[in-house]
Formats: C-alpha cells, sequence, structure tokens
C-alpha cells in the first residue's frame, strides 16, 4: 500500500486562516509607515527641487519660477516675456526653458488653498513663486507655507523673504 503525501484539505484551510489574520494584523500599520515615507520622501524632493531653483536663479542671474499644482509642480527659467493667460489650475508655460517637473507620490498633494504668495509678480497664477538672481523670492513680505497633505496628516515648508526654507 502506498502512503499518500501532500496536505489535507482541512490543513491547508487552517493554514490559509493564519495566514489571513497575521496579513490583517501587519497589514494596517504597514499601510501607515508606508503613507507616512510617501509625505516625508515628497517634503524631502521638494525641499531639494526648492534649493535647486534658487541655486539655479543665482547661477544663470535670471527669474527661476516654482509653479504650484494640486499633484505636481514645475520648474522653469522666466525668459521676462509676458507668457500666456494662465489658469491657477493648469499653468503650463509655453516659451520657457522647464528644468523640472515633478509629480507627487499617490494620495500625496498640495493644501492649494492655503497656498498665496504675497502680491506674487505672477497674478494670473497665485501658485506660483519665483527667485530672482539672487537667491530671494521675488515679493514675498512674510513667512509662505507650502504644504503637502495625505491620508496621515500635513507637513509644511516655510520659505521666508530671505529664500531660507524650513520643513515643519
Amino acid at each position: 500500500m502506498k502512503k499518500n503525501s501532500g496536505f489535507t484539505a482541512f490543513e491547508l484551510a487552517v493554514s490559509m486562516a493564519i495566514i489571513a489574520v497575521l496579513a490583517a494584523c501587519v497589514l494596517p500599520p504597514y499601510l501607515q509607515w508606508l503613507r507616512g515615507n510617501r509625505l516625508r520622501g515628497a517634503v524631502t524632493n521638494l525641499m531639494g527641487d526648492l534649493e535647486m531653483a534658487k541655486i539655479r536663479a543665482i547661477r544663470e542671474n535670471s527669474f527661476v519660477v516654482v509653479s504650484f499644482e494640486n499633484n505636481k509642480y514645475t520648474i522653469f527659467v522666466d525668459n521676462g516675456l509676458p507668457g500666456p493667460s494662465a489658469v491657477a489650475e493648469d499653468f503650463v508655460p509655453t516659451d520657457e526653458v522647464i528644468v523640472k517637473t515633478r509629480s507627487l507620490p499617490a494620495g500625496v498633494s498640495f493644501d492649494l488653498a492655503a497656498l498665496h504668495f504675497d502680491n506674487s509678480p505672477l497674478s494670473a497664477n497665485d501658485n506660483a513663486t519665483r527667485f530672482d538672481g539672487r537667491g530671494l523670492p521675488d515679493k514675498v513680505n512674510s513667512d509662505t507655507v507650502i504644504s503637502l497633505m495625505n491620508q496621515i496628516g500635513v507637513q509644511s515648508i516655510t520659505i521666508n523673504r530671505l529664500g531660507h526654507l524650513k520643513v515643519q
């Protein structure tokens, strides 16, 4: 007589139930960690890109604009010519030198309702700022907060009138 080897249906069902219970215990903290990591990564990338825009403005002695949309931002060198009429949600320069366009990670977005730059020279697009040839944000009179948010919270970057960036 031959002995059968392998799993019975009952053993397989018990094993799958144990795996399901373990997954149910482990998955929520993992998703929380993943969302927090995405938010921190987006803030770190934005901070580096804002510093890069300041350095590019100094290096080229021209204005470098950072334009924010709901889930992405574009950095471009302003050529000084009047641009197209911009709509706040869809501002895409047509004749500027685009330095970088970066999309935010899934689930992360800008708080555009709270994002307003004082006396922005880009009056058609209030969700943009620019750095001048000395690395100073153009016409930012007080601390401006750029907030990124997702399901677990909000992190902010503050730009003061001297161009100093700080994560809050």
